[in-house]
């Protein structure tokens, strides 16, 4: 998510208010700031496989050894990193090597269990069932659980069964991952309005490609690019379908809904015809060679350049994928959101849940009841307010400090609740002073938006206002045609041939339309469309659609 930024430090005159206080006066949880009373059995020593940051040392980590204090307890972790795929190989292994550890705790991109994993190790007795143990010792949890029945619905299994516990983050500006950003300054040089509709974008594209914007003299201008990862596919697609295309992430992103049927977005008409939009483009040269291979880091490197501003647009979340924010040249001030283009459906954006299925944190067999309880408190105390904060963010005056006379809050209507400050690197109490991401565990619209955030969006420190204020002109336009595969569980003995299947169709999806896009296979031949069309159903389109549609229907 976006990084925010700005100095602030407690002076050393100023008084410091607890946690407790800042509960009592903030609503940015849900429940009370304090946690169940511990269990008085001794459950010795605990370990936790987790995933932490190269500079971080959870072990020696100050919010550890207070736990380890307020719980009478040893906390022992195995760590990983953040990266996904060295997450995910560690993770395996430990479950695999006959000495599990008594849970473990992740973060939802670096190897957290998926639903599939759940049942699966749930039925073998990997993992054990959380309810009980909520029930008996977990009232933030429980509370949690009963305030946001989103997050209820994304963490119990068909039967009620509580496996695991995913982390609930309302990030507002996650929800709607395929916004577009243009170049207002280009715009304003060229005398154009904001375009509104498919046809209006291409003629704005064309003038950024042949009117010499960036006034150099020389033709370099990049009308629109992207990369693997964002896309620039979506935003322009939902002119023609509704759709939430992007590439790499595993999920049925080609699906969609006709009334409850589930079909292949990507298989309809409406598909084809904005292949064909997406192919004249690239035939008139307005969309960046590098956009289909190209990784984020490159693109960036391109929005960066020292021949200066190249880009006229770019697909993304925010603006900081196509660029380095607060360059002296101020160039991110160049660009503004550009609202949905209007199409078949209206204005459409694409809606992801900020959410992810699966579970951050289980509880596994090898702890005796003394540990799962001992660990589910543990657990309970980062859901209420106090715990939170602490756990996320860090002491007061180190990692936050309380609002000050002026400050506003990330939702103007919400009272301000506390200050991010920026991590110092330098300071080991700061960096190594709270669990970070791991502790995100319920972060609801009230706890997010009420955390201070500056007034003048085109700053570093306005970055998230930015955003927001961004993200509100996506809202609420998402379709009936989205499909939200996230709230829907797939049975055990359906998982293995699933995964097999979305790789396979997904795979061959971001391949296609990465050809018809380019000219590589031509989307207005009726021939290479159907040989498209059947190979997808040669791969088990079929079979996909019906697994899905079973899940849905239940």
């Amino acid at each position: 998510m976006f990084t925010r930024s700005r100095s602030r430090r407690l002076s050393p005159a100023r008084p410091r208010r607890s946690l407790a206080a800042l509960a009592a006066v903030t609503a940015m949880g849900l429940v009370a700031a304090g946690c169940s009373s511990a269990s008085t059995s001794d459950p010795g020593t605990i370990t936790i496989f987790a995933s932490q940051a190269g500079i971080m040392d959870l072990n020696t980590n100050s919010f550890t050894l207070e736990l380890e204090e307020k719980f009478d307890v040893d906390i022992e972790f195995q760590t990983t990193s953040y990266e996904s795929s060295a997450a995910t190989e560690a993770r395996q292994v430990s479950l695999a090597s006959g000495d599990l550890p008594d849970a473990y705790m992740l973060v939802p991109w670096a190897s957290q269990f998926s639903r599939a994993e759940l049942q699966r190790y749930g039925d073998q007795g990997v993992i054990v069932p959380l309810n009980d143990l909520i029930d008996n010792n977990a009232p933030n949890i429980k509370a949690a659980l009963e305030a946001e029945p989103g997050f209820d619905e994304l963490t119990r299994a068909p039967d009620g069964t509580i496996w695991g516990l995913p982390q609930w983050n309302d990030c507002y500006h996650c929800s709607y991952p395929s916004k577009f950003w243009i170049n207002q300054t280009w715009l304003d040089t060229l005398g154009l309005e904001m375009p509104t509709t498919a046809d209006e974008f291409f003629d704005v594209m064309m003038a950024f490609k042949t009117q010499d914007p960036n006034g150099n003299g020389e033709a370099d201008e990049i009308p629109l690019t992207g990369s693997t990862q964002p896309s620039l596919v979506p935003f322009i697609m939902n002119a023609f379908i509704y759709n939430s295309f992007n590439t790499g992430t595993g999920q049925p992103i080609s699906l969609g809904l006709e009334g409850d049927t589930v079909q292949m977005q990507t298989a309809q008409d409406g598909w084809r015809e904005g292949l064909k939009f997406l192919n004249k483009m690239w035939e008139a040269g307005l969309i960046d060679p590098a956009s289909f291979s190209q990784g984020p880091d490159t693109m960036q490197s391109t929005g960066n350049s020292a021949q200066g501003v190249l880009v006229g647009g770019m697909s993304g979340m925010h603006l900081g994928m196509l660029l380095t924010l607060g360059q002296e040249d101020e160039r991110d001030k160049q660009y503004e959101p550009m609202p949905p283009l209007n199409g078949a459906a209206g204005e459409a954006a694409t809606y992801i849940l900020p959410s992810s299925p699966g579970a951050t944190f289980v509880v596994t067999s090898a702890a005796d009841e003394a540990k799962q309880q001992k660990i589910v408190e543990i657990m309970d105390y980062i859901f209420s307010d106090e715990g939170h904060v602490r756990a996320e963010f860090g002491e007061e005056g180190i990692g936050w400090a309380m609002p000050e006379e002026g400050d506003v809050a990330l939702d103007p209507e919400l009272t301000p609740s506390l200050f991010d400050i920026p991590q110092d690197e330098e300071n080991p109490a700061d960096f190594n002073g709270n669990w970070g991401p791991m502790a995100q565990v319920f972060e609801t619209n009230e706890f997010r938006n009420s955390q201070v955030n500056a007034t003048d969006i085109y700053t570093v420190e306005g970055g998230e206002r930015r955003l927001f204020e961004a993200t509100a002109l996506y809202e609420g336009k998402e379709t009936d045609a989205m499909f939200p595969f996230w709230n829907l569980w797939i049975p055990e003995e359906d998982s293995r041939e699933l995964s097999t299947l979305t790789t396979n169709i997904e795979s061959n999806v971001a391949t296609a339309t990465a050809e018809f896009v380019s000219g590589v296979r031509d989307p207005n031949d009726d021939a290479e469309w159907q040989a498209y069309v059947d190979g997808l159903a040669g791969l088990g389109s079929e079979r996909y659609l019906e697994i899905w549609q079973a899940a849905y229907d239940a």
